[in-house]
């Protein structure tokens, strides 16, 4: 629809052609109406358009005295040419000249008010283009009024209200060379207001040699400024901008954001590496470069302070070191410490292992009660260092407190762990209610209820009890764990063999197997036969099988069946073909993994009672293993094959550092069959060479097997995430640094999980005026202790009195949101 300028240009062409004239020549050098001269054509009436070409004005001519018939308006969109030059003169001098203002019409195409002509008018090469003038007033505010070269700039960048956080973001993420967004604002005379406003924003007063580089120097060093009292920095005073509190909301929403985050890295890493500040920051303290989180280089400093405290099997500053490493972990910054997490474990679990020793135990019982409420740690604790290892992209810088480790778990506390052990251990002793053997008796056979029973390969009891961990949490089971010792030689013949429902045991020397009830029973399909003897509705199975069906096949599989085996077998399997560390450590994570999935795929399709259970434990270690560590068996006169954790011969031997026991007292029965186990952690000479990762003999480590009852209901989880309030206050904006109080209002448990909020402040138009906090709601204990305290840093610029704002708290996951009116009552900071 023509407005009311545009009526007036079509007023006055109509007169002209109502005069008379059949030509009316209109030479728009600027092109300023070529976007509407279609509309101002079309309600001319019997007039047609003809649009010139410059340099094709022989053909202009030709095509109009070929038409003597119609009325022309002719459209130039060039300067008219010189009379010496223009071959329409003659047509000109009986036809009419028009000419017109663009600018009225595109302050209307804009909806601005008549004092932004001198606007328009100054900034005409912008508005020239319909696309421009389009995206003006998408991107048009209120709040641009007084300065409108804001509306030219969040036109070319595309910026809602013009946020200047968001705006320098994007100018950012264009780059350094070519920057699509300067380039423009310099073509369209914006470039100085827009350093205006970013000085005005953020104190930077460097505007005649303003530069991206420059700016992003002074941005990360004031933040830096900020976060550390940074001693000796006289030198870089000229990199500090006055307004810090718009400084630090900047970086946080730059390292915060997921759209710029990869920008953010970028110039972190330059900006630390221009300014070398490596060798400004080494000179801080440990516990003052924790508060540092801005540059993610602080970490290699920090974790080079750290190893440096790591003396042999010492580690000095104990309790700082954990401090240190808990505060570095725990920042909330997502782009902060995730590459360098597994390097912090790695220290911390060491520097843990470092201050852990054996205690003394009267005998092995109260050794095995030690083991089963605290010292399963230590097992868990060296296995995790290992896993931390593997997962160091540059783990040469740590091989040297790796070896240490390496010698103190072998030479030390697992030796310590396994003399111990066996100075008073008896197999003879081990009472019927845990004996592995009786694993049928005692769990099984009286249950009412369908049972699945996981019989996981070498699931030592230490990864048994991360298991039950890691299953704790969810409210839709109840866990019982109990634990059993393994017949000895602790390996899979026997303990699989024996968990079998059975009416007697047999030692075959000659197979070298266990027969139950005179059955062999080791492959799943002789077991399932086994079980099926008892009872046809058992059976048995491989755990891969239920993990590849699909729910119906599931349901299919268990349907009318009351007792099912399933064994699994991922850590066993690797440790016996091991090349790296990495290989086991990594195959225990995935067994945790694949029997939580079982678990979950049961559960869901009806099965209410599954025990998780192991044939036998093992022994870890990666110290070496040397010939004068090896027990020599070459000068004793026996029958059978030594192994590298047992020896199972009928002759008898007496040898140093060496016990036994028979095969009648691992299999309740009257065989007299010897078997012979180091009393150390040490190997027999075998044919098998010496390894890592050996199971077989006498120790905690190998016999003791987790035995972890779970009962599951199909109810839908009543867990709720933790939930937190804001504690009273005025809901007024008073400040730059709002303390705020929240109250997590009930104890993490398994009905209550750990939750985090992010929660910062926005104006009526849901513009952003704060940096974004992260409320950690994950406190356990009374309400005092979990009282959560933040502070949110308001954006400094002028605020209006009369606008609403809200403080929002809101969780992403759960798709929770809650908004709370506040009232403004600082009006300017600038």
């Amino acid at each position: 629809m023509a407005t009311l300028t545009t009526d007036k240009i079509i007023s006055e062409l109509k007169n002209y052609f109502e005069d008379k004239y059949q030509y009316v020549f209109w030479y728009d050098d600027k092109a300023q109406f070529k976007d509407i001269i279609d509309q101002i054509a079309s309600n001319l009436n019997e007039v047609r358009l003809y649009k010139a070409q410059a340099n094709q004005q022989f053909k202009t001519k030709i095509d109009l005295l070929s038409d003597s018939q119609h009325k022309y308006l002719i459209y130039a969109p060039y300067e008219r040419p010189r009379i010496q030059e223009n071959y329409l003169t003659d047509l000109e001098h009986y036809s009419k000249l028009f000419t017109a203002d663009a600018t009225q019409i595109i302050l209307e195409e804009l909806n601005l008010s008549v004092d932004k002509l001198s606007f328009v008018k100054q900034y005409h090469a912008f508005f020239g283009a319909k696309d421009r003038r389009k995206n003006f007033i998408k991107y048009w505010s209120v709040d641009f009024d007084t300065t409108p070269e804001k509306g030219i700039i969040a036109a070319i960048t595309k910026t809602e209200k013009l946020d200047i956080n968001e705006l320098l973001m994007k100018i950012i993420a264009a780059g350094k060379e070519n920057n699509q967004y300067l380039f423009l604002f310099a073509k369209y005379n914006v470039l100085d207001y827009f350093w205006k406003l970013v000085g005005n924003y953020f104190g930077y007063d460097t505007i005649e040699n303003a530069n991206l580089d420059n700016l992003i120097n002074n941005l990360f060093f004031t933040y830096l400024d900020t976060e550390l009292d940074i001693k000796n920095s006289n030198k870089f005073q000229n990199l500090l901008l006055s307004n810090k509190d718009n400084v630090q909301i900047f970086i946080d929403r730059f390292a915060d954001s997921n759209k710029y985050n990869k920008y953010y890295i970028s110039e972190s890493n330059r900006v630390w590496n221009e300014l070398k500040l490596h060798d400004l920051l080494v000179q801080e303290s440990l516990s003052d470069l924790t508060k540092v989180t801005v540059f993610e280089e602080v970490n290699s400093i920090v974790l080079t302070k750290i190893r440096d405290k790591f003396i042999d099997n010492q580690v000095t500053d104990y309790e700082q070191v954990l401090n240190i490493i808990d505060r570095m972990s725990n920042h909330t910054r997502n782009n902060f410490s995730n590459n360098k997490e597994n390097e912090y474990k790695f220290l911390c679990y060491s520097a843990e292992l470092f201050n852990l020793r054996i205690p003394l135990f009267e005998n092995w019982q109260k050794e095995l009660d030690g083991y089963i409420n605290n010292e399963y740690q230590i097992d868990t604790i060296y296995r995790k260092i290992l896993l931390a290892y593997t997962r160091i992209d540059n783990n040469d810088l740590y091989s040297k407190i790796k070896k240490n480790i390496d010698l103190y778990y072998g030479n030390i506390l697992l030796n310590s762990s396994v003399k111990q052990w066996n100075n008073t251990f008896d197999l003879s002793e081990v009472p019927s209610d845990i004996k592995q053997e009786r694993f049928y008796h005692n769990h099984v056979s009286h249950v009412p209820e369908r049972v699945v029973v996981i019989f996981s390969d070498a699931l030592r009891f230490e990864v048994g009890k991360e298991l039950e961990d890691e299953l704790d949490n969810n409210d839709r089971l109840t866990l019982n764990m109990k634990y059993a010792l393994t017949s000895l030689p602790s390996v899979t013949y026997m303990g699989m063999n024996v968990m079998l429902p059975h009416n007697r045991l047999r030692w075959d020397a000659k197979k070298h197997k266990v027969k139950v009830d005179d059955k062999n029973a080791e492959n799943t399909s002789a077991r399932d036969k086994i079980l099926k003897t008892f009872n046809e509705s058992n059976t048995a199975a491989q755990l891969k099988d239920i993990l590849e069906m699909t729910s119906k096949e599931v349901k299919t599989f268990i349907n009318g069946k009351n007792l099912i085996y399933l064994y699994h077998n991922q850590i066993d399997a690797k440790g016996h073909e091991l090349k790296t560390t990495k290989e086991l450590v990594d195959a225990t994570e995935k067994a945790i993994e694949e029997i939580k999935k079982a678990i979950q795929a049961l559960r869901t399709n009806g099965v209410s009672h599954i025990i998780v259970t192991a044939d036998h434990g093992f022994i870890y270690q990666e110290r070496p293993i040397y010939d004068t560590d090896k027990i020599d068996l070459a000068n004793e006169d026996y029958l059978g094959n030594a192994h590298l954790r047992y020896l199972i011969t009928p002759d008898k031997l007496s040898v140093r550092g060496v016990k036994s026991t028979t095969m009648g007292i691992s299999l309740s029965n009257d065989d007299k069959t010897n078997i012979y186990y180091p009393t150390s952690p040490n190997e027999f000479i075998a044919r098998s060479g010496s390894k890592n990762y050996v199971h077989g003999g006498s120790s905690i480590q190998e016999m003791l097997i987790p035995i972890l009852d779970i009962k599951a209901t199909s109810r839908k989880s009543a867990a709720q995430p933790a939930k937190i309030k804001l504690a009273a206050t005025t809901f007024r904006i008073n400040s730059l640094k709002m303390n705020l109080l929240f109250n997590q209002i009930a104890s993490v448990s398994d009905r209550v999980l750990p939750t985090e909020y992010n929660v910062f402040f926005v104006d009526e138009d849901e513009k952003m005026i704060s940096n974004k906090v992260v409320v950690e709601a994950n406190r356990k204990g009374s309400a005092a202790d979990r009282t959560l305290p933040v502070t949110i840093t308001i954006q400094n610029t002028n605020y209006n009195l009369n606008k609403k704002y809200y403080l929002v708290i809101e969780n992403q996951d759960t798709n929770y949101s809650k908004k709370i009116e506040y009232t403004m009552d600082i009006f300017s900071n600038n």
